[in-house]
């Protein structure tokens, strides 16, 4: 059964203007020119397809992770209704075990998960960075439509890390059954949002990772390729992407003249054997 993430935090109703789903996670930014960045997954349990609350973490988007937060269902009385209702059972869980019928989280009670999902950003969003050096080079932004970007080694060193994170992030949805088109028709959103470059530019890495996977430029028969790589079982499309990306970290990259890139961010839908709580 999907999780029908989307509609989960439609429900949920953050007050982020920024906030953006993929796949089964959602994404943020607090308000303006911030580097901050925040997540929420759903949180596994030990049992497979099986979640038990929701996973908060913020990312800086040049020191990685910040803080993170697990939110169980149980301490937020997410499901003590429909629990009540269903008599004895696993109590506080939900479970993506079939593919057809109601969302799993249906008869949730979301107050109590979006007040502490608040209190929780309040208090990380807040976090003082510290300052930029004036010898650093203008925000990436800037840099993009104020250069000639195609002979800035910065802005293609970037871009070749974006694309990296994009066929990242089309690995991690192999393992939540997502077929990589679903991934990578909301790539450029991700990389907007998690790597801090405008969308125009998550798009040229969403295209690079798109050919990197096909092998072939971009053009009338990109969508069929795609398409049938989506019709492929699961564990053969990890496979094409993880073979893309051997043949994208292969290329040669500009030298870098910019301070040390942002860190890597795990890919939202990682294997559960290295998921933790």
């Amino acid at each position: 059964m999907p999780l029908h993430a989307k509609e989960f935090f439609d429900e949920l109703a953050l007050p982020f203007t920024s906030g953006i789903v993929v796949g089964d996670t959602y994404y943020a930014t607090p308000a303006g020119d911030s580097p901050l960045r925040l997540r929420i997954e759903f949180a596994r349990t030990i049992r497979e397809r099986e979640y038990d609350g929701l996973r908060l973490t913020v990312t800086h988007i040049e020191r990685g992770v910040l803080d993170a937060r697990h939110l169980s269902f149980t301490d937020h009385g997410t499901f003590t209704r429909r629990d009540a209702a269903q008599g004895p059972g696993r109590r506080g869980v939900i479970r993506d075990w079939h593919q057809d019928g109601r969302p799993p989280w249906a008869g949730a009670d979301l107050t109590g998960l979006r007040s502490a999902i608040m209190n929780f950003v309040q208090v990380s969003w807040p976090v003082v960075t510290a300052p930029r050096s004036s010898a650093e080079p203008a925000p990436w932004a800037d840099r993009w439509h104020e250069t000639l970007w195609a002979t800035d080694t910065v802005m293609l060193t970037r871009l070749h890390e974006a694309t990296q994170s994009v066929l990242d992030l089309a690995e991690g949805g192999t393992y939540d059954d997502r077929p990589i088109t679903e991934t990578l028709r909301n790539a450029r959103y991700y990389v907007m949002d998690m790597l801090g470059l405008p969308l125009d530019q998550g798009m040229l890495a969403e295209a690079a990772a798109i050919t990197q996977l096909t092998g072939r430029r971009l053009g009338p028969d990109t969508a069929e390729a795609l398409e049938r790589f989506a019709s492929m079982p699961m564990d053969r499309q990890r496979s094409l992407v993880q073979a893309a990306s051997r043949r994208h970290a292969a290329t040669s990259t500009p030298l870098r003249t910019s301070p040390p890139p942002v860190r890597a961010i795990p890919a939202p839908g990682q294997k559960p054997a290295a998921r933790s709580h």
